[in-house]
């Protein structure tokens, strides 16, 4: 593996430099890391796909495909830019969702372009709260990758890697090496094979109970995901209220299957006004299943 070094002078002075230089290899990959090359245990890896109907929009379908980080040495940052499809393919990233593993990265972010199909995800643990270290060397899922398909007649749509310019993008893992007398930052390229995600051959499977889950993002500005799982076919309301009580939007009032199902409450009320900042609540009533959670909008 080629790799980039810095060895500044200080302990203090070293750990700050490192950490600001995490963040402007992210940022600027270009800037930093023209001479890395493939680590054969540092890869990126896609789980199975599962399919779930879209509550918000019948006509089409939910795949979500869990996205799997590997990393031999401390992971200070990561650039993960990706292309799904061709530009006009009938398959959108309706999100990223992050999950356990990051969940105390002070950087991670996605920047969604369904006109160019593509995505970047950017992963920093320690830009800003010292006291943080690196993610530690393992194996496991980092987020998931919520796409719609749009087109019932799209066959299939291809995740892979990707670069791009202005601002420069290219997959890369970096890391902070402690084992040298002074601190060094490395990168390396980390493997990454194209996945074919078969639209037909996803599964879709029945839940054995019901549940709501928690809103994602949460709290959320300007709009939310809310899912939730029916073990049998039938009617199901969805209602968001404010902490009076009183009923601010109404997001489903009909007959669903049974499966998993996915809304997006938008911020707005029943008038399509939007709301003001605050603590609201939803509540989902399917047969004799009844549930609320509490989601917080903020401005």
């Amino acid at each position: 593996m080629s790799t980039k070094t810095n060895n500044p002078n200080g302990g203090g002075r070293m750990m700050r430099l490192g950490k600001c230089l995490a963040v402007i290899v992210l940022l600027v990959p270009a800037m930093a890391l023209a001479a890395s090359g493939p680590v054969s245990m540092d890869a990126l890896n896609v789980g199975t796909p599962s399919m779930a109907a879209s509550a918000g929009n019948p006509g089409s379908q939910l795949i979500t495909v869990p996205l799997y980080l590997s990393n031999t040495k401390g992971l200070a940052a990561a650039d993960i830019p990706l292309r799904f499809a061709d530009p006009g393919a009938g398959v959108e990233l309706r999100e990223v969702k992050f999950n356990d593993r990051i969940a105390n990265f002070d950087v991670k972010i996605a920047n969604i372009d369904n006109a160019a199909k593509t995505v970047v995800i950017g992963l920093i643990p320690m830009a800003f709260d010292p006291s943080k270290r690196e993610m530690q060397p393992g194996k496991g899922a980092i987020a998931d990758l919520v796409f719609e398909v749009t087109d019932p007649n799209l066959e299939s749509f291809t995740i892979q890697a990707t670069t791009m310019d202005r601002p420069h993008h290219r997959m890369v893992w970096v890391f902070n090496d402690w084992s040298q007398p002074h601190p060094q930052i490395t990168s390396a390229t980390p493997e990454f094979e194209p996945v074919v995600v078969q639209v037909g051959a996803v599964e879709r499977s029945v839940p054995t109970s019901y549940s709501l889950n928690q809103n994602y993002p949460n709290p959320f500005n300007p709009s939310t995901e809310i899912a939730f799982a029916l073990k049998q076919s039938g009617h199901v309301s969805l209602t968001v209220y404010n902490v009076l009580g009183q009923s601010v939007k109404t997001l489903i009032d009909g007959d669903l299957e049974a499966g998993t199902h996915q809304v997006t409450w938008d911020g707005t009320d029943s008038h399509g006004s939007v709301t003001a900042s605050g603590i609201y609540f939803y509540r989902i009533q399917a047969e004799n299943f009844v549930a609320t959670k509490k989601m917080t909008l903020l401005k």
